[in-house]
């Protein structure tokens, strides 16, 4: 067989090579074309603060760079604190009956001064909520990805239920059942979460917003 010759049966297998990798990115394409039609994005990344996933033991400071958690929260900020929408909650942390400080400038970018709509300016455990749109919704869930703390019905920070460690979670003095997580704020809510192997011995159902503005 001359060199130049092509044996027999090879034109067909390149050609079946070729076909399958034409077939393969048809298929990428059309993938990509769904994901862009359907407005489908990866879900938001774990904020840096996360320590090994948010777990942490306290007490938890404010994130040096808000941005990420900002971000990864759903949540934007701005020069400006919104105004259409603007009230307050109050967050009482407790482990082993002993109280967690809830930082101040949580959400907060204070050299740029960037405030996000969820956001802390004391140690005082008041939470604002603020927004420029009267239907925006938010959830304790989303103050604690900002926060870089994880909170499900399960975790605190690092802080893991057990056969003898629980997560209580209590709104305006009641228990709350399920994920803490999913709780939307509303105006002038106590909420509170304590670990430990006991319910707290007193559960406060309400704050001095008015003495306690900030």
């Amino acid at each position: 067989m001359d060199a130049t010759e092509t044996p027999e049966g090879a034109a067909p297998r390149t050609d079946r090579r070729r076909l399958v990798l034409l077939a393969l990115a048809a298929a990428v394409a059309v993938a990509a074309l769904v994901v862009s039609v359907l407005g489908l994005s990866a879900p938001p990344r774990v904020p840096s603060s996360y320590a090994g996933g948010g777990s942490a033991l306290p007490p938890w400071p404010a994130p040096v760079d808000p941005a990420e958690g900002v971000r990864a929260a759903g949540l934007t900020a701005a020069p400006s604190e919104g105004m259409v929408q603007h009230f307050h909650v109050h967050l009482d942390l407790l482990v082993d009956g002993r109280p967690v400080t809830v930082p101040a400038n949580l959400g907060i970018d204070v050299p740029q001064q960037l405030y996000a709509e969820l956001h802390t300016h004391a140690e005082t455990g008041v939470v604002h909520a603020e927004a420029g749109d009267a239907e925006t919704t938010f959830t304790l869930g989303q103050l604690f990805v900002e926060w870089g703390v994880r909170l499900d019905e399960s975790h605190l920070g690092g802080l893991e239920v057990g056969p003898d460690r629980h997560l209580y979670a209590y709104v305006d003095g009641r228990p709350l059942t399920g994920d803490p997580a999913l709780l939307r704020l509303v105006d002038h809510q106590e909420i509170v979460l304590a670990f430990g192997s006991e319910p707290p011995a007193t559960v406060p159902s309400t704050f001095d917003f008015v003495a306690n503005p900030t």
